[in-house]
């Protein structure tokens, strides 16, 4: 009995770690960051119960603009945003530029 429970026991410490490892959220295949930038501009928008809230905001000598699509935040000009920027090869592997995201870090 003894050992019938050690092995069942075994066993299933190594399917959790598997189903773990596997369940957990990947990070982009090629690289992210997670940096604070000064926001420049907000653009808002509302229709009824619906709103759109992007920002814009300098990265690398470059502005940008920082999506928010689920509008968890409400920054405004000068404050300083947390921002997800994440960088991805060409879907599908074929030929065309790295392409660049930038979400809002929600804490």
């Amino acid at each position: 009995m003894t050992k019938k429970l050690l092995l069942v026991c075994a066993t299933t410490i190594i399917i959790c770690t598997v189903v773990w490892t596997r369940a957990r959220p990947l990070p982009p295949q090629d690289g992210w960051q997670r940096v604070e930038l000064k926001i420049l501009k907000v653009f808002s928008a509302r229709d009824g119960d619906a709103v759109f809230r992007e920002y814009m905001v300098t990265w690398k000598e470059q502005e940008v603009v920082v999506r928010d699509p689920l509008v968890k935040t409400d920054y405004h000009v000068g404050d300083t945003l947390p921002v997800l920027v994440m960088k991805h090869k060409y879907p599908n592997g074929k030929p065309g530029p790295d392409l660049l995201s930038f979400v809002v870090a929600v804490h």
